[in-house]
C-alpha cells in the first residue's frame, strides 16, 4: 500500500530502480494485488461506493483502443502506417528514443542537462496528445496500450525528477553535464512530487533522508 490509504501499487509506483526489471515488477504486482483484495476481504473498504455511470466512464476510457482501432482499421496505407493512428509498439519505440537522447539513456552515455530535459518534457507534453489516438487490434494489444501511457506518466516523472535535482548522484544511472558534481550539502534528501490530475502541473519538494545504519556499522 502507498502512502495514500488503500492505493496500492507496483513497479516504478514503489520506487524506480534499474535493479527491478521485469520480473521484480512482475512479483510487486502480484503482492500488489493480493494485498489490495486482503484489504476489501479484511472490511477496510467498506464506505467506498462506485456509481454505474463512473463505471461505464471507466470502460469506455479502458477500451477506447479498441474503438478507435474499430473505427479506422482500414485506412493502413502500408504495413502498420495508418494516419488515423498509432499502435503500442510504435509508441514505445518513440518513447523509448525520446528517454534515450534527452533524459540521459545509454545512446548518449547517460549524460543529459537541463536544456536536454526541458525539450524531453516538450515533446513528451506532443506525445500524450498522439496518444490520445492509440489504437489496439486485440486484448493484447490493449494491455500494451495501457501499460504504454503509463510508461509515459512514468517518464514524465522522471524526466521532472532529473531536472529538479540540480546535481550527479551515482550510481544514479544518468550524469548532469551541467551539474557533474556530488552535492551532499543541498541534494541528499529523497524528492517527491505531485501532479496535479487537471493541469498536468508538478509541484516538487525535498524530503530527508534517515539512516537507519550508519557508516561504518
Amino acid at each position: 500500500m502507498m502512502t495514500i490509504e488503500g492505493l496500492f501499487g507496483a513497479g516504478d509506483a514503489v520506487g524506480g530502480t534499474p535493479h527491478a526489471f521485469s520480473s521484480g515488477s512482475f512479483t510487486e504486482g502480484r503482492l500488489s494485488a493480493k494485498a489490495a483484495c486482503r484489504y476489501i476481504d479484511d472490511g477496510k473498504g467498506e464506505g467506498i461506493v462506485v456509481s454505474d455511470r463512473r463505471i461505464n466512464e471507466l470502460k469506455e476510457k479502458v477500451y477506447k483502443p479498441m474503438e478507435h482501432y474499430k473505427i479506422y482499421r482500414n485506412e493502413v496505407v502500408a504495413g502498420d502506417v495508418n494516419p488515423n493512428y498509432i499502435n503500442p509498439r510504435q509508441g514505445l519505440d518513440r518513447l523509448q528514443k525520446l528517454m534515450d537522447e534527452y533524459c540521459g539513456g545509454a545512446g548518449v552515455s547517460y549524460m543529459t542537462n537541463e536544456k536536454l530535459l526541458g525539450i524531453g518534457l516538450k515533446k513528451l507534453k506532443v506525445m500524450e496528445e498522439d496518444l490520445q489516438k492509440l489504437a489496439a487490434s486485440d486484448f493484447h494489444e490493449l494491455l500494451r496500450a495501457w501499460e504504454l501511457m503509463h510508461r509515459h506518466r512514468t517518464a514524465e516523472c522522471v524526466t521532472q525528477h532529473t531536472m529538479f535535482r540540480k546535481e550527479t548522484r551515482w550510481p544514479g544511472y544518468y550524469y548532469r553535464g551541467d551539474a557533474l558534481k556530488l552535492d551532499d550539502e543541498n541534494w541528499h534528501v529523497l524528492t517527491v512530487s505531485r501532479r496535479d490530475p487537471d493541469t498536468g502541473e508538478y509541484t516538487m519538494e525535498k524530503a530527508p533522508v534517515y539512516h537507519l545504519v550508519k557508516d561504518g556499522e
